[in-house]
């Protein structure tokens, strides 16, 4: 049986970081990734560091909203399982219940708070360590051509801003100054100054590489089986390689965090979600920083060398196999 002071599920973003940190303290840190560390959602992301978003996913509208892309599931940048699963179901009620301005209200200031601290780190890391992940503080863009999504952002901003969030706003006669790769039609825009990006494939493969370095036992290809427990505390991680003994353990494994957590009696209130994404080679005309095409929700980010567009999320489905129909749309955006 390995012990370690801590041993961490989840080889992904949340997972590396905790490692990192620990392992700076002194502590010694194992890791159990039922696949690849760095790799998955993690890896294939738009890559946006974004302290700006400090309204919570569930505001008012936003059930409306998620109602009427139904009705064209093959250009809705929304998409969710049908199921009469219990726990499925009672996750979307506790979702729209929260869709109020009060739920707004109270959630802003510590989404702002763990935006900046977030923000802060991803820098610190980066800069610290001197990794190459293309990251850029160039802020973040949203671009419209449809005069009502423009006016919508625009109120949004507005309320960022009364919280302290720099953000600028850009009509016609501005707005390509600011973007020259935006096209004629786009009619203004939302630019978010303190946001950054970067190639998250990168980022993750320079990180899991220190905490490796820094002494980190890592076991990929090992999922968690169950939990040897006593007085109420996890005493050892079971799985087929074997059993895992730490003095604590985290559980970062993502969506799959309520199912590794079902043997310990804990119900976590988290549903999947995934996103597509299309990267290629740079074109001519790269965009000067991270943008989202307001009008179809869909991010374009450039990574160096390469350019990635990504789309649409998919909630409350396990299932790994792609829709086609929104792989092409990325490949028209592209």
């Amino acid at each position: 049986m390995t012990k370690s002071d801590v041993l961490i599920i989840g080889g992904g973003p949340v997972g590396l970081s905790c490692a990192y940190y620990l392992l700076k303290s002194g502590r010694k840190i194992t890791i159990l990734e039922a696949k690849e560390i760095g790799k998955g959602s993690g890896s294939g992301n738009a890559g946006h560091i974004v302290p700006s978003h400090i309204i919570p996913l569930a505001a008012p509208g936003v059930v409306t909203s998620a109602l009427k892309w139904m009705l064209d599931p093959s250009h809705s940048p929304f998409g969710m399982k049908i199921s009469l699963d219990p726990t499925y179901l009672s996750w979307l009620w506790q979702f729209a219940s929260a869709c109020s301005q009060k739920n707004v209200l109270r959630n802003v200031k510590p989404l702002k708070e763990l935006g900046r601290l977030s923000a802060e780190n991803f820098s610190r890391i980066i800069a610290e360590e001197k990794f190459n992940c293309h990251y850029s503080q160039t802020g973040f863009l949203n671009i419209y051509k449809n005069e009502a999504s423009f006016q919508a952002a625009r109120h949004e901003a507005e309320f960022m801003q009364k919280y302290g969030i720099p953000v600028s706003i850009y009509d016609k006669s501005k707005i390509h100054e600011v973007e020259p790769a935006a096209r004629k039609d786009v009619i203004g825009g939302v630019y978010f100054t303190g946001d950054a990006h970067l190639n998250p494939a990168l980022f993750l493969k320079e990180l899991g590489e220190r905490v490796r370095a820094m002494g980190a036992e890592v076991h990929e290809d090992t999922s968690v089986t169950g939990f040897a427990s006593a007085e109420g505390k996890v005493r050892a991680v079971k799985t087929r390689a074997g059993e895992f003994e730490a003095e604590q353990v985290i559980l970062a494994a993502g969506a799959w965090t309520p199912i590794v957590a079902r043997s310990l009696n804990l119900k976590i209130p988290i549903q999947p979600a995934r996103g597509y994404s299309l990267t290629a080679s740079a074109i001519q005309n790269m965009p000067r920083q991270a943008l989202i095409l307001g009008d179809r929700r869909v991010a374009v980010s450039p990574l160096g060398d390469l350019i990635r567009v990504t789309g649409r999320l998919e909630v409350g489905n396990y299932n790994m196999e792609p829709d086609v129909r929104w792989i092409a749309r990325l490949e028209n955006f592209a």
